[in-house]
């Protein structure tokens, strides 16, 4: 399986998931955990008045986040209709003045935006997963824009977490493709397209390999954790504890520190690491 990046083809793929991606993040209990263990490392690491670039803005989700965070924001995505949804989103929750633009851009090249730019840099979600064997150039990318001392924050699809959450999803496609390609997905983390939800490949990572690439960058990781864990396969307490404002608060205060523990980072559907740009980078 050897799967490259297709910058319009993923383009395509998430115009045509629209809101879905704006809704995916309450439709499970454990997505909406994540949304909050997300939410909780941009709470630690994002300052008031820090000029934020957020690659793979989407639909806006953590724009909004950050903007009530008092973030300055700069939103890139590759699908025009996610940034549609994204300025529609913004604006509704009534911080679009918390977004200084809003752009067509790719992470694997950032060249319109200088070294050391932002005080820090979100990308949350797929964009990592989906760039594929460009994954590299990606991160340098984002690392270079980030100014030292700031924090580029990251997410990835974790590859032995979304076993673990999917797994009866997983028998259904062997029954459907066989056995052979679920152990190439296992050996190799590549999706292809005949096995992703949104029709378009990703790749999806271990902590290892993900730990090897962000100490490539010459940064320090900060902070590591899985985004979803004790809730995963939990949904009716999970939703019963929902109810209960302050049984819910203490159960994410569980879940956040369980999601930090080293035998824990893998176990999520995602995975969200944190480096610090050291004073004296010079990414090239």
């Amino acid at each position: 399986m050897d799967l490259s990046y297709d910058r319009e083809q993923t383009a395509r793929a998430y115009d045509a998931y629209g809101e879905k991606e704006w809704a995916r993040h309450e439709t499970t209990p454990f997505n909406r955990v994540s949304f909050e263990v997300h939410r909780h490392y941009l709470e630690r690491f994002i300052r008031p008045g820090d000029r934020v670039l957020e690659a793979g803005a989407a639909s806006g989700r953590f724009t909004v986040e950050l903007a009530r965070l008092g973030a300055r924001i700069v939103a890139i995505d590759i699908s025009p209709g996610q940034l549609e949804l994204n300025a529609a989103n913004v604006a509704a929750a009534g911080v679009g003045s918390a977004v200084e633009d809003r752009e067509l851009a790719d992470i694997v090249d950032l060249a319109a935006y200088a070294d050391a730019s932002f005080d820090a840099v979100v990308c949350y979600g797929g964009p990592l997963s989906h760039v594929l064997d460009r994954a590299d150039d990606a991160l340098r990318e984002l690392i270079r824009v980030t100014a030292p001392g700031g924090h580029l924050l990251v997410g990835v699809m974790s590859l032995h977490g979304s076993l673990h959450a999917f797994l009866e999803a997983a028998d259904a496609e062997i029954q459907e493709f066989g056995i052979d390609e679920m152990e190439a997905i296992n050996a190799t983390g590549d999706l292809p397209t005949h096995h992703s939800s949104l029709g378009t490949p990703a790749h999806l990572f271990s902590w290892d390999e993900l730990r090897t690439k962000l100490e490539r960058l010459d940064g320090d990781i900060v902070a590591a954790s899985a985004a979803n864990f004790l809730s995963i396969g939990n949904d009716e307490l999970c939703e019963r504890w929902r109810q209960d404002p302050a049984m819910w608060a203490r159960f994410l205060a569980w879940e956040i520190r369980s999601c930090a523990q080293p035998g824990a980072i893998d176990a999520g559907t995602h995975m969200i690491a944190v480096v610090r740009r050291r004073a004296s980078d010079r990414p090239g």
